[in-house]
Parts: C-alpha cells; sequence; structure tokens
C-alpha cells in the first residue's frame, strides 16, 4: 500500500510567499487534485493555521476563496523582582527573607520602563512591611524581564489576579526561615532520626504570600490615613503621589 506524504509543510510554505492563495493555485503549484488541495486547505484552517476570505466577483455570481496564513498573537512581558537574602556559608544556600516583583503584559513593545518597576518594587516592601528589615540584608538579587515574548495563553499566569493587559500586578513573598523551620520541627519531633521514614518538613512551607488584590488595599487604607505619600498606577506602571 502506498502512503502520500503530508502537504501540510509544503501548502503552509506556499501560502507564506503569497498574500492570499486559492486551491487551484495550490493545487497546480504542489502537482496535486483540486479535491486533496481542498481537504487539505480546511484542514489547516480548522487547526488555526489558515484562515479563508470568500470573495464574490463578476457581479456577484463567482465566487473564489483565498487562505492566508494565520500570524500568531504574541504578547511581552516585563517584569523586575527583588530578592533578599541572609548570607550563609557557602556549603549552603542562603536562607531566603522576602522578593517583590511586579509584572504586566502588553500587546505592544516598549511600553514600560524598568526603572519604574523597580520604584514599585521597592515601594511593594515599604507597603508590606514599613520597617524595611529586608533592605539591610547582605544578599541582594535583581532579575527582570523587557518585552519578552510570551504566548496568549501565558497572560493569565504571569498577572494572576486580574489577567489583564497593560495592567500592572505586584507581588510579595516573605520567607520564613528554613533554618527556623527545622529547628522548630527537630524541637517538636525529637526522635525523628529513630524513623527514617519520617520526612523532613518542608523549608518554604507556610511562607506569607500577597497579590496585587492584597496590596492594592493596604496601599489604599495607608493612603488615607496619611501614612503613603505615594501610589501605584497599575496602567502606567508608575509610583505617582497622592497630592
Amino acid at each position: 500500500m502506498r502512503v502520500r506524504p503530508s502537504p501540510r509543510k509544503k501548502i503552509l510554505e506556499l501560502v507564506t510567499s503569497f498574500k492570499g492563495i486559492t486551491r487551484s493555485e495550490v493545487a497546480e503549484a504542489l502537482g496535486i487534485s483540486y479535491w486533496s488541495s481542498r481537504y487539505w486547505l480546511e484542514k489547516l484552517v480548522e487547526e488555526r493555521f489558515l484562515r479563508k476570505e470568500i470573495v464574490w466577483t463578476i457581479r456577484g455570481f463567482v465566487r473564489r476563496i483565498f487562505y492566508f496564513l494565520v500570524v500568531p498573537k504574541i504578547y511581552y512581558r516585563t517584569q523586575f523582582a527583588l530578592l533578599f537574602y541572609v548570607e550563609k556559608p557557602r556549603t549552603k544556600s542562603p536562607d531566603p527573607i522576602a522578593e517583590f516583583r511586579v509584572t504586566v503584559v502588553s500587546n505592544r513593545p516598549k511600553q514600560y520602563d524598568l526603572k519604574q518597576l523597580e520604584r514599585a518594587c521597592i515601594y511593594v516592601g515599604v507597603i508590606l512591611s514599613p520597617q524595611t528589615y529586608w533592605i539591610k540584608q547582605k544578599v541582594i538579587i535583581t532579575a527582570d524581564e523587557l518585552d519578552e515574548p510570551i504566548d496568549v495563553d501565558e497572560l493569565e499566569f504571569s498577572v494572576p489576579v486580574y489577567k489583564r493587559l497593560d495592567y500592572t500586578e505586584r507581588y510579595a513573598v516573605f520567607f520564613k526561615s528554613r533554618q527556623k523551620v527545622e529547628e522548630y520541627w527537630r524541637g517538636e519531633n525529637p526522635y525523628y532520626w529513630l524513623d527514617p521514614t519520617k520526612p523532613l518538613p518542608l523549608p518554604r512551607e507556610g511562607d506569607y504570600e500577597y497579590d496585587e488584590k492584597f496590596i492594592k488595599d493596604v496601599e489604599r487604607k495607608k493612603i488615607i490615613l496619611g501614612a503613603l505619600s505615594m501610589r501605584f498606577d497599575n496602567e502606567r506602571g508608575e509610583m505617582e503621589s497622592v497630592v
């Protein structure tokens, strides 16, 4: 039994070279029948690789169908993160204190400034922990992305609260010390070593996480009380004065 190879790849390459192509043109170019051309073009439309348009010509009596390549939609993610650690001996990984992150997704690049997001990132810590013990740590790491292309379905994971384009979301987590968690657990289970099947506690169990909704609520309350002179504009991705 002879099985013909699928013409999918050749059809996509052919459609890319034209601003709209018909079934007959595909059949002639690839040396296949009109009906085979129609089958594969319609299948690629179903799979959303192509789109089709129907054009009526000669006073609306003749119908021609054109196929066009579907350009995949891309979003652009920009974010800045600050991570604070306690210094530890080189034989161990550092104990994390806190992480603050500001993220925005847009359908256009060059809409947001990393410097502004960094400033907003610092204010996340000021809003949630005004004693700013976190900024006194000796190990501070920054991480950022600028207009990182992402697929459309990554939007809800990048900005999980409101899932909106051009709406910046903030996030914070204060970590429970690994060392303190383990010391407490060992104190509560002094004979843990007699039972090797007993698992050790998760090192970050019980971390305190805060999303944009929580941070925004705290920010509003502190502004009303006069404890903050700045607020965050989520759409512009910038800090602004409340005066």
